[in-house]
């Protein structure tokens, strides 16, 4: 864990008002997916993945049989996590064409709508894009493989403290102010560490994404990801997430391979737990932390 993981709490304090101003008028306009919430006890309440359509589940929690073999013990982890991924990068998939779609109207000349002037500018506040070009590649999502690998890492495979307790899959620090913040064991010096306590794995992979999506470090990765490269070259871009370095880059690389992460790149959520939305051109800012993460 390092500085470009940490809980960034200008966001918390800026892009929560912007957001719920942007999406009055946008309610009933937006596609839904049909989320089910599961909570669980043991092992055996886990849906099983078989199929590249898949059931929109978010678990309350995650639930490791460390007594079976270390290959279904992985499925589990991805079992429960790989739908959460996809809730949101579906979600984030949604704002990335309507955004297309308004600057689309604007280079045709139409009028905008003031309700979608101010969607594009909240937007663009909340990833600190410099124009509305800017702001489609830092909106990007990038491969699922690459989710799932950098999740495994930083939990341990859905193992670690953190994310059993807390719902955070990689490792985001935060401070001592934060009222969800988990104590460390380890200290930084005379210095305690926090990590950031989520509601759902999917408040954790959207503050991933959105790291991603607005911190300087990663402008290299934005920049190649908006060119949709093979997910080896794009892991090449993500050295500064760890102190690791390129030993991290390696590690990632190879627990794709090693996994088969790849195949999971053409999963997507079933359709029938999507409902379209009924203007396809505007979408509500579907974002879970919006009005459960507080500072």
């Amino acid at each position: 864990m390092d500085f470009v993981k940490r809980t960034e709490f200008t966001f918390f304090l800026v892009s929560i008002a912007t957001i719920l101003f942007s999406v009055t008028g946008f309610e009933r306009q937006a596609g839904e997916i049909t989320v089910q919430q599961l909570s669980i006890e043991k092992t055996s309440q886990i849906i099983n993945i078989d199929d590249s359509l898949v059931m929109p589940v978010l678990y309350d929690t995650i639930i490791v049989d460390r007594f079976i073999p270390i290959s279904e013990q992985k499925q589990q982890f991805i079992n429960q996590v790989l739908p959460a991924i996809l809730i949101v990068k579906d979600k984030m998939e949604w704002k990335y064409n309507a955004i297309q779609k308004i600057l689309k109207k604007r280079e045709d000349g139409k009028q905008l709508r003031k309700t979608e002037t101010r969607y594009i500018d909240s937007l663009m506040n909340v990833f600190k894009a410099s124009s509305h070009e800017n702001l489609l590649i830092r909106l990007k999502p990038h491969q699922t493989s690459l989710v799932l690998a950098q999740a495994a890492v930083e939990s341990g495979w859905g193992r670690s403290r953190f994310a059993i307790e807390g719902n955070n899959l990689f490792g985001v620090w935060t401070g001592a102010g934060d009222a969800n913040k988990l104590k460390a064991k380890m200290n930084r010096g005379n210095r305690n560490v926090f990590v950031k306590r989520y509601n759902s794995f999917a408040e954790s992979i959207e503050h991933y994404f959105l790291t991603i999506g607005r911190h300087r470090a990663y402008r290299k990765f934005r920049m190649k990801r908006f060119k949709e490269p093979h997910v080896y070259q794009l892991i090449d871009e993500l050295y500064s997430y760890s102190e690791k370095g390129e030993a991290y880059t390696r590690l990632l690389k190879h627990i794709i391979k090693w996994n088969e992460l790849e195949k999971y790149d053409n999963y997507r959520i079933a359709p029938e737990y999507i409902t379209p939305p009924k203007d396809k051109l505007v979408l509500k800012y579907p974002i879970f932390c919006d009005k459960k993460i507080r500072p």
